[in-house]
């Protein structure tokens, strides 16, 4: 199951980005601890993020907290739900 492996809010905070997939559904979480926000953003293919900009179906922002971890990875789950119903 997608973000199992999610680092704690720390990681997010030291400006670490993170990334996962599920065979052609990814995301990356990017960090801005200056905002003290962390953005979603979501899309499907083949490539890295880099090589898809163009790509992205989805974005969502969240405070760099425990509840806005908790709320992305709720985020993230139905996005991918949402993915392979159809």
């Amino acid at each position: 199951m997608l973000c199992e492996s999610l680092p704690g809010i720390m990681w997010f905070q030291n400006d670490n980005r993170y990334s996962e997939s599920d065979d052609l559904f990814h995301y990356i979480i990017l960090p801005n601890p200056s905002e003290e926000t962390m953005t979603v953003k979501i899309w499907h293919g083949e490539f890295c993020y880099e090589k898809s900009l163009d790509e992205i179906v989805s974005e969502r922002t969240f405070e760099i907290s425990t509840s806005g971890r908790e709320e992305m990875i709720a985020y993230i789950r139905d996005e991918d739900y949402h993915y392979w119903r159809h």
